[in-house]
């Protein structure tokens, strides 16, 4: 059998929310990136039998001449990418080397890709990826599609290799837990993908894994899974391991992930994640109008009591909630947009990620507006005709949301916002303090890297004046009533970098510089 050369590539993100393109970097001419990519490590570690390389555009520039000393290189990406993944194909298929392509775009719209590779594959690959591979380093017949019949048995996935990642051009690594979510959102294609039955691997393979990503030096970590608590059960276990995990290697991980609302119902579940390191979690709160909700069948977001009532117990168990937030249901009229601010900025959400809703293929949302005739596949950032408003009045009112948003202040009164819970604070405190014993010089260092590379971004733009203004006060005025020391500082300028991601991709989404700015 051939001993393979293999490239796997990560494209570029549009500029978006996903991929912090504005966020300032840590070490200054290097690309660096918010989070790694989890699917290329996981791949790598499904080929151990060979040489293996791993190229994120977001972190390295991609030597188009370098890749023809590979046997095979591949293409992955989300639907935010996908312009950029056909880029990449097109080069790549100009100079006749042999590509494959999968990853989610490619698992939901197959055809998109017709001419543009050799293989496809679709959904999860820890089957056919290995099958393909012994194949074609043995010369045998391979398949031009791949789909695995069956759901993969997450027990049996190897570890990721995070070795070959460039670590320090990161600022979190990524690992999963779990695949599936047992609810039935119409716009979503995770069901579609991984199924609504949730598997998870075992607890000890992913202490396993977190301790594979400490050892690469990661400090942070986010749980990709869709939906870290569809299996509470599972959860609760791995929990219980990561928390005596966390105390033996003093806490060296910055945990968050990404839940459905329902985890402010169960306060054993909060609380084991707060002892676990869980500083954040990621919910798809969609929207504030109950009818919208019943209209995507998010009805899990209805259950129970008010939305409002399950952040406060989230925000009250120490953990901090961003959101994701969609504009244009059926039941959305212009209202829409002031009861989304409002709702955004009365629950300190920090992170709020908006976009406008959009039909994926294979979703139930897509079949929909099929068999209506309101897809307009011709704009990718708005692919449906909305009921109540225009195409053009939901664009406008969706970058006029972002604009009042993400101007300075207004981030502001949402970061402070959730400091008004005394429970937030003692609990923020007391975990914040355990994890950097003995690290105040590195958070120090950290903090003042922050400020300064901010101060030269702002005076380059010239904006010190309009924005930096507006952190100095706030640090004053704010920041230090509620914490005076190191780490306070370092958190408050973690928030102002965070702020000027958000405010930079609004201001070149206003002034119409973007190709594509809706994830879907």
């Amino acid at each position: 059998m051939k001993r393979l050369k293999i490239c796997l590539i990560n494209p570029k993100f549009e500029p978006s929310y996903w991929g912090f393109e504005y966020a300032l970097p840590l070490y200054p001419g290097k690309r660096t990136c918010t989070m790694i990519t989890g699917a290329l490590p996981y791949l790598a570690g499904l080929t151990p039998d060979h040489e293996v390389y791993l190229l994120d555009e977001n972190v390295e520039e991609i030597d188009f001449a370098s890749l023809k000393d590979f046997d095979i290189v591949g293409v992955t990406g989300m639907v935010v990418q996908k312009k950029r993944m056909m880029e990449i194909l097109r080069k790549v298929r100009e100079m006749k080397i042999f590509t494959i392509v999968g990853g989610a775009y490619a698992s939901v719209d197959e055809k998109h890709f017709d001419g543009y590779c050799d293989v496809l594959f679709s959904g999860e690959a820890d089957e056919t990826w290995p099958e393909f591979i012994e194949c074609f380093a043995s010369g045998k017949e391979y398949k031009k599609f791949y789909e695995q019949e069956n759901r993969t048995d997450m027990t049996t996935v190897p570890s990721p290799r995070f070795d070959l990642l460039k670590v320090d051009r990161y600022a979190s690594g990524a690992i999963q837990f779990s695949r599936g979510c047992p609810f039935q959102c119409e716009f979503c294609d995770i069901i579609i993908t991984f199924g609504r039955r949730p598997r998870t691997k075992k607890p000890e393979q992913l202490i396993d894994e977190l301790d594979d990503m400490r050892k690469a030096g990661f400090f942070s970590c986010f749980i990709v899974d869709d939906n870290f608590i569809g299996n509470k059960k599972a959860a609760k276990e791995l929990l219980r391991l990561m928390i005596p995990w966390q105390k033996k290697h003093n806490y060296p991980l910055r945990m968050s992930t990404e839940a459905s609302i329902n985890l402010a119902d169960d306060a054993e579940l909060l609380d084991l994640m707060y002892h676990a390191n869980f500083r954040a979690v990621f919910i798809g709160i969609e929207t504030p109008k109950m009818e919208s909700l019943k209209e995507t069948k998010k009805f899990q977001n209805i259950a129970g009591d008010s939305m409002e009532a399950k952040l406060d117990r989230i925000y009250k168990a120490g953990i901090n909630v961003r959101a994701g937030f969609i504009v244009g249901f059926d039941n959305d009229d212009k209202n829409i947009f002031e009861e989304q601010y409002q709702f955004i900025q009365n629950n300190g959400i920090l992170m709020a990620m908006v976009g406008t809703l959009i039909a994926i293929p294979k979703t139930p949302l897509y079949k929909r507006m099929e068999k209506e005739g309101r897809l307009r596949l011709d704009d990718p950032n708005c692919n449906i005709a909305p009921k109540q408003m225009t195409p053009d009045e939901l664009q406008q009112g969706y970058w006029e949301l972002l604009k009042r948003l993400y101007t300075p202040q207004a981030f502001m009164d949402r970061y402070f916002k959730t400091f008004r819970f005394p429970e937030f604070r003692h609990k923020r405190a007391e975990i914040c303090d355990k994890a950097n014993e003995g690290k105040m010089i590195p958070t120090l260092g950290f903090g003042l890297v922050l400020l300064w590379n901010l101060f030269w971004t702002l005076f380059k733009d010239r904006s010190l004046r309009k924005v930096g203004d507006v952190y100095i006060r706030n640090f004053f005025k704010n920041s230090l009533r509620y914490r005076r020391d190191v780490i306070g500082f370092a958190q408050f300028m973690n928030a102002c970098v965070t702020h000027w991601h958000f405010y930079k991709f609004t201001r070149e989404g206003t002034e119409g510089r973007l190709r594509l700015f809706n994830s879907g």
